[in-house]
C-alpha cells in the first residue's frame, strides 16, 4: 500500500531548513516513529503533497516556502501598543524581551504569537510571522508502513510540529488582526500535543512546536 489521501503511514524523518545540511527543526528516528494521517490536513501542504504515493522504503524531498510555513510578509511585522501587555492595570514586563515569543489575542479574540523585535518607551515591535516563514524544507527520512485511515485514527491523531502543522503557536494571517486591541495572554501548553510550557519546541514527545 502506498500513502494517499485515506492513509496512517509510520515514519522516522527529519526536517531541514534552508538547505540539505540547515538546521533540524523535527525528528522522529526508527526507534520512537511518528504515525500520521493523511488526507485530514493534519500536516503542511509540502510534507504530505512530498509523501503521496510512496509506499514503504526510503524517501527525500524539497520543499517551497510558499508550500512549507509561508513566505514572510512585512505586513505582519507592526508596531503594538503597550498596553496590549497590561494584565490586571499592570505591565507584563516578564514578556517585554527582545526574541521573546508571546502568546497574544487578535481584535477577533483568536490566538496569535508574535516575536518581540524591539522595544521603546510606550510600544513593542512585534513580528507575527511563523518563526520559519520564507525558509525552504529539507526532508528525509524512511516510510516503515501504511495501513488504511480507521474511524479510532481520526478520533485519536492530533497533530504538532512542522511535519505535522499543528497550530500550536497559530500566527496572524493578516496584518490588521495583529493590532493594538490585542491583549497579552497567559503561557499555555500546547493544545495538540499537551507539551507543558517548558517543554515546548524542545522535541518532547516528539513535537516541535512553537512556544
Amino acid at each position: 500500500m502506498v500513502i494517499n489521501q485515506n492513509a496512517v503511514a509510520k515514519l522516522a524523518y527529519k526536517i531541514l531548513t534552508d538547505h540539505p545540511e540547515g538546521e533540524m527543526i523535527e525528528f522522529a528516528d526508527q526507534t520512537s516513529p511518528k504515525e500520521m494521517v493523511f488526507g485530514q490536513g493534519l500536516q503542511i501542504k509540502g510534507f504530505e503533497n512530498g509523501l503521496m504515493g510512496i509506499g514503504s522504503g526510503p524517501f527525500s524531498f524539497e520543499v517551497a516556502a510558499e508550500d512549507a510555513f509561508g513566505l514572510h510578509h512585512e505586513e505582519l511585522q507592526i508596531w503594538v501598543s503597550k498596553s496590549a501587555f497590561m494584565d490586571h492595570d499592570q505591565l507584563r514586563t516578564d514578556l517585554l524581551v527582545l526574541e521573546n515569543t508571546v502568546n497574544m489575542l487578535d481584535s477577533h479574540g483568536r490566538k496569535i504569537t508574535g516575536i518581540v523585535k524591539d522595544i521603546t518607551e510606550d510600544r513593542v515591535f512585534m513580528d507575527f510571522n511563523h518563526p520559519f516563514a520564507g525558509k525552504k524544507l529539507f526532508i528525509s527520512g524512511e516510510v516503515l508502513s501504511v495501513r488504511p485511515v480507521e474511524e479510532s485514527d481520526l478520533k485519536t491523531k492530533g497533530g504538532c510540529g512542522c511535519g505535522s502543522g499543528c497550530g500550536c503557536g497559530s500566527h496572524a494571517n493578516e496584518s490588521e488582526d495583529a493590532c493594538c486591541s490585542s491583549s497579552a495572554e497567559e503561557e499555555e501548553g500546547c493544545e495538540a500535543c499537551g507539551n507543558p510550557p517548558e517543554k515546548m519546541g524542545q522535541g518532547h514527545g516528539n513535537c516541535q512546536c512553537a512556544n
